[in-house]
């Protein structure tokens, strides 16, 4: 602590004379030069509240009182001493309010200068008194200090030991990281150990729970997860190289003291279960033989849910495996021979029976005769040729097929097709739900077994479907090789045909190709009959004689209509079936390739051939039968009225090609000829007719006698006067004949119609021409009589009258 002296003589820089100073400077507001600031820098010594104060930092005041003058600089000194801040000082002084107030005034600077000093020293002692005044507070301050000081020593020491103990900890917590570590990585070699132990366990142990349900007599789902882990560890036993999984630790299974005794267990457990399973599925296929029995329930939850359980039949035991396939092809070829040929047996008593061997499209009278009756029966004649609805069927393929006690109920007949489609309906499902199921459950992969499906196993489901269906279809083609012996049904042979051809197309979209033999051996039995009974209806036709099938009128005759029916129905199923092509023969409609499945087994040019030949027999045959007729005439019209019928079938049934082609030229010329025979048997037309057929005759003649120099004709005028009058008096009445007469000869009003205008028209033609000869025989005007002659407007009215009527 420093003394009473020095404290009171505080020296001119002490902090309390530098804090007087720079209160006199501010309330001045001068500012402080470099030499104060200078004075400011006293020091505090050794931090204990003894002040250190310098009296050589400041000038005594003996030499400011004495005024005592600095030296002088030197010329060298002056140029090297920079001015620069002198100038920012005077530029800054010169901005100051203080500054600029004091020099307006006139102050003396020096005199100004030695008052500020005065004032500094007061303000220095007023600065050491007060400093003074305070001694005791800074002494309190100065203990206070070093109180703090200590405190702080302690604390330092205190953190220090606290420092040393956290570096023991922190070795501590390494050392116990150090530890964590290894006996993590021991722990983890151990479970490695555990998991590998536990999977060779695991595939050696049989636990008790497993033997007991494997050698009971209940098949459920246990029993199916224990048979799948008892063919895993037959598997996992049976093996001479180590487990390919690590579980054996590089030892073969078979080689270990645990596989050695658990392998006779594992064989005796595989015995009795191979009995057990054996024993199940004979039991299961032995209910399907039973009465009602829902065969497709039975499949699905009683076999096809347990198929790992022959899976492993197939794996442990193929001769058992192979013993309950044949069980069961067996058994279910029974069931389901037993099931159609009850059912065909049913349907067979609802069979309508379509056409005999009499329905030919030409029979002679006596093989239509009734029984006891000498008439003869046309009831029939057009049911076996003509397709109606028939062709319904063919868009009801999927349909639902016949329900036999109800069709019984109504006492409801079909025809053969229709029954064939239902056992066909029949046969495609059974066949594709029984091949699904084959495929599914006798093809099946044991799962949890390393060595697959044994060899032979592919290919048995179509070995186990031909042996479940051989004898049923076989029962199928018996019963249609039966029925076509006796089936004279044309249109029906050629709709199964068709039938035929759908359900094999069904087939192929399901991607079931197990009965395509079967539909190859019933298209080979429907064409060669479809053909033996096209030949005998075109043998009918070609070597039939005219004579002995009955009356013929100038109505059509059943011939031509059964031809009619017939060919549209051949044209239609055959265009229908072969996309590209239009209803009709002669290959109209072709386009390139594309031929329908109807027309399989060397059926692809046949019908339409056999349709061409039967035409030309038909169109023969109706020559034959028109010279029956008793004139010109009666035969015109019923050669029209045939072909008009035959072509009225044609367009109901939009068959259109060389068929059509051919019947409307024959239509066309026979039109003609009745027309011209029609005017020439009319008296009134007849002679005008001859007339001027003469006079055009003799006319060419004449012009070509004279090499064309003349054009008059010579006509003999009696005869044209006799023809004008008789004409005038006839015509009206002729039209009104020919009018009676067409509507007499025929029956279809539109065909009569255009006869009739045909005729009227060649009339007003002959009379146009007649009126030409009169005036080439008169060139410089007709006789007196000609006033007599009708004229063509009076013939055109007449004609409209009885247009309007048709």
């Amino acid at each position: 602590m420093p003394s009473s002296t020095a404290a009171s003589r505080p020296p001119s820089d002490s902090p309390a004379s530098v804090m007087r100073a720079a209160v006199i400077a501010n309330s001045n507001r001068q500012p402080l030069s470099s030499s104060s600031t200078m004075h400011e820098a006293g020091s505090v010594a050794d931090g204990a509240g003894a002040v250190s104060l310098s009296s050589s930092s400041y000038p005594s005041s003996s030499s400011s009182s004495h005024g005592m003058r600095p030296p002088s600089l030197s010329s060298k000194e002056l140029s090297e001493f920079d001015f620069t801040g002198i100038d920012q000082d005077l530029a800054r002084f010169q901005q100051d309010d203080f500054v600029k107030q004091t020099l307006s005034r006139g102050v003396e600077l020096k005199g100004y200068s030695t008052q500020i000093e005065q004032e500094l020293k007061e303000v220095e002692i007023e600065s050491v008194k007060e400093y003074v005044q305070q001694s005791s507070n800074v002494v309190a301050l100065h203990g206070q200090i070093q109180s703090c000081d200590l405190i702080l020593a302690r604390m330092q020491e205190m953190l220090l030991g606290f420092q040393a103990d956290l570096g023991g900890i922190s070795d501590e917590i390494r050392h116990l990281q150090e530890e964590s570590r290894s006996m993590s990585t021991k722990l983890q070699n151990r479970r490695d150990v555990e998991a590998q132990l536990q999977q060779f366990l695991d595939k050696m142990v049989l636990p008790p729970d497993m033997v007991a349900t494997l050698t009971g007599k209940e098949v459920n789902d246990a029993y199916m997860e224990y048979i799948i882990n008892l063919n895993g560890k037959l598997a996992y036993v049976s093996q001479s190289t180590p487990a390919s999984d690590g579980s054996s630790l590089d030892l073969a299974p078979q080689a270990t003291e645990a596989g050695k005794e658990l392998a006779p267990k594992l064989e005796r457990l595989r015995l009795k279960a191979v009995a057990n399973a054996r024993d199940y599925f004979l039991h299961r296929i032995a209910e399907l033989m039973k009465p009602k029995t829902h065969v497709q329930m039975l499949q699905r939850h009683g076999l096809l849910k347990y198929q790992h359980l022959y899976g492993f039949l197939l794996e442990c035991a193929p001769e058992v495996a192979e013993e309950v396939r044949l069980n069961y092809a067996e058994t279910m070829g029974k069931t389901v021979f037993s099931l159609f040929r009850a059912y065909q047996a049913q349907l067979q008593k609802l069979v309508l029976e379509v056409a005999n061997k009499n329905d030919l499209i030409a029979v002679e009278e006596g093989a239509v005769r009734g029984l006891f009756s000498s008439k003869v029966d046309l009831s029939k004649r057009g049911d076996a040729f003509s397709l109606a609805d028939r062709d319904k069927i063919l868009g009801e393929v999927e349909r639902e097929p016949i329900l036999v006690h109800i069709a019984q109920a109504e006492k409801a007949r079909f025809p053969y097709e229709v029954c064939m489609r239902s056992v066909f309906k029949h046969l495609l499902e059974a066949a594709t739900c029984e091949f699904l199921f084959c495929q599914d459950f006798f093809e099946v992969k044991p799962r949890g077994s390393a060595r697959g499906t044994p060899a032979g196993a592919v290919g048995k489901a179509g070995e186990t479907f031909n042996a479940v269906f051989a004898r049923t279809l076989s029962l199928c083609l018996e019963n249609l090789e039966n029925h076509l012996f006796n089936c004279y049904d044309a249109v029906g042979l050629l709709l199964m045909i068709r039938l035929t051809t759908s359900f094999r197309q069904i087939m192929q979209q399901r991607r079931v190709g197990v009965l395509d033999a079967f539909f190859d051996r019933v298209t080979m039995l429907l064409w060669p009959r479809f053909k033996a009974i096209f030949d005998a209806n075109l043998k009918s036709v070609r070597v039939t004689n005219a004579e002995k099938l009955g009356a013929v009128d100038l109505h059509p005759h059943y011939v031509s209509r059964r031809y009619a029916e017939f060919t549209a129905t051949c044209l239609t199923l055959h265009a229908t079936a072969t996309p590209g092509m239009g209803v009709g023969g002669g290959g109209e409609g072709r386009r390139g390739g594309g031929v329908g499945q109807l027309l399989q087994s060397g059926g692809k040019d046949m019908l339409l051939n056999d349709v061409r030949t039967l035409t030309k027999e038909v169109l023969l045959l109706l020559q034959r039968l028109a010279e029956r007729q008793r004139g010109p005439r009666e035969r015109y019209v019923f050669l029209i009225n045939n072909y008009d019928q035959v072509l009225n079938v044609f367009h109901e049934r939009r068959v259109e090609g060389e068929e059509s082609r051919t019947f409307e030229e024959a239509l066309g010329l026979q039109r003609e000829l009745f027309v011209e025979e029609e005017l020439k048997s009319a008296t009134c037309y007849g002679r005008l007719i001859a007339f001027v057929r003469e006079a055009e005759t003799n006319a060419a003649a004449a012009v070509a006698a004279e090499e064309g120099g003349g054009e008059g004709v010579c006509v003999d005028a009696r005869q044209a006067e006799e023809l004008v009058r008789e004409f005038a008096a006839t015509w009206k009445g002729g039209i009104e004949g020919i009018n009676h007469d067409v509507m007499a000869y025929f029956s279809n009003f539109r065909n009569g119609m255009e006869i009739l205008k045909q005729v009227l028209t060649q009339l007003l033609l002959y009379h146009t021409r007649f009126l030409e000869v009169l005036k080439r025989a008169y060139p410089r005007g007709l006789p007196g009589w000609a006033k007599d002659v009708v004229q063509t407007s009076q013939i055109l009215l007449e004609i409209r009258k009885y247009s309007r009527t048709f």
